[in-house]
């Protein structure tokens, strides 16, 4: 479910000097304490998710169209990923933190223009260039994930930072929806209220990077190798084919999720909290709680296993005609989303390595954005085609969400078959 899928050397301090145990086997390799990669990533989740979780029904409440509400989705995805093979490499070679204070700071000024959007244009031109902001937020993250970590096993480390900015998502929304019956507030500046403080939470993402230990330093040792140097990987590429064959049928339905909310359930601002806290709670759980049999099981099988839950999601969206009708299938994919999701962040960073884990990350959301990009707009087009043949919105989803939720299933059956181990060929 799309709104329902995520983080130092020190040149004064010697690489020997300070070496403490963090968890099993993780090594502390600066000033910097562990609790920034909690935090940055807490703050980053909440910002991302909210986006996903409120946007496409605020801008259908502004008066989207079906075709519009596909196009939202992929511009979004293309104008996050498109750049981040460019951005990727840089932070390899130059360091995290100049790029993840940049893009958090666009991210931040993005989303204060889109909880101000009294159009549908509006908020399109805004997402553009948040999704850039994150663009170049992204891949650093990611790699400044993978120097904290090289040497140790990963999976476990990824899913307590996700895990923990689950439950600080789930108490977020919890207390928003205590707080906004006090407030008065039309449902649509309860839309508002929650987009901007997404767009706070990007603002703390801004000040966390400024005070951030970059552990990458500057380097002119860095291949110059191209931006596509990753697509010489044979095990790499074959991952791609088999991700991105898998992405391409969840994309499909990205635009249907937020339209069963708006027009069939016509859920209110806490409706929709109440069901992102059911798949945040869940998420939180089998990101923190499973995160140790990532490394036991290993990558390929936990992604596997993790993904397998997002089939039921359409299937109980194509039924739903309550809000709470909604709530086991968040659950159910908050497994996949905890789980597997957790495990293919770990993936990426373990083929790619440490050197290169920006420039994989950044092919990967590449080809991820321009994949989910051509599902999301077709998913859209379809359905436009589909509701002018049978006649009304409801029928149309129905039909639809029972179709995608045969092809995710048999996409599934592809990863489980074909997705090779994450090991590099190049090394």
């Amino acid at each position: 479910m799309r709104y329902g899928e995520i983080l130092i050397t020190d040149k004064e301090i010697s690489s020997t000097k300070i070496e403490e145990k963090i968890d099993d086997d993780m090594v502390l390799k600066s000033k910097s304490p562990k609790l920034f990669y909690f935090l940055i990533q807490a703050f980053l989740s909440f910002g991302e998710n909210l986006g996903y979780q409120y946007l496409p029904i605020f801008t259908r409440r502004l008066g989207a169209s079906e075709i519009q509400m596909g196009l939202l989705t992929a511009v979004n995805n293309v104008a996050k990923t498109i750049f981040q093979p460019s951005f990727g490499k840089m932070s390899d070679k130059y360091g995290r933190k100049i790029f993840m204070l940049t893009g958090a700071m666009i991210a931040t000024a993005s989303a204060i223009t889109i909880t101000f959007a009294s159009s549908v244009v509006q908020v399109i031109i805004s997402v553009t260039f948040n999704a850039f902001g994150l663009s170049i937020l992204f891949p650093a993250w990611q790699g400044a994930i993978a120097d904290y970590t090289e040497g140790s096993k990963r999976g476990g480390f990824m899913g307590r930072i996700l895990g923990v900015s689950y439950i600080y998502i789930s108490v977020s929304l919890m207390t928003y929806v205590f707080i906004v019956p006090l407030l008065g507030f039309s449902e649509i500046n309860q839309f508002r209220l929650i987009i901007g403080m997404a767009g706070l939470n990007f603002g703390l993402v801004s000040i966390m990077s400024w005070l951030f230990i970059d552990l990458r330093e500057k380097s002119l040792g860095i291949s110059q190798d191209s931006i596509f140097m990753p697509l010489k990987d044979k095990n790499y590429r074959t991952f791609l084919k088999v991700i991105l064959f898998w992405w391409f049928f969840m994309s499909l339905a990205w635009s249907y999720f937020p339209l069963v909310i708006s027009d069939v359930i016509m859920a209110s601002p806490i409706e929709v909290s109440y069901i992102a806290i059911s798949a945040t709670i869940i998420q939180a759980s089998a990101s923190y709680f499973l995160a140790d049999y990532i490394d036991k099981f290993g990558e390929k099988i936990s992604i596997s296993i993790g993904f397998l839950s997002f089939t039921a999601v359409p299937l109980t969206f194509a039924f739903a005609s309550e809000w709470w009708h909604l709530i086991p299938a968040q659950m159910i994919s908050g497994i996949g989303i905890g789980f597997g999701f957790t495990a293919l962040r770990s993936y990426i960073i373990e083929i790619g390595g440490a050197d290169r884990a920006g420039n994989y990350q950044g092919v990967y959301q590449l080809l991820w954005g321009l994949t989910t990009f051509s599902g999301s707009f077709l998913g859209g087009v379809i359905l436009e085609l589909v509701i002018a043949f049978v006649g009304d919105i409801s029928t149309a989803l129905t039909y639809m969400l029972l179709i995608i939720a045969g092809l995710r299933f048999s996409s599934n059956i592809v990863i489980f078959k074909y997705l090779p181990k994450p090991i590099s060929s190049l090394k």
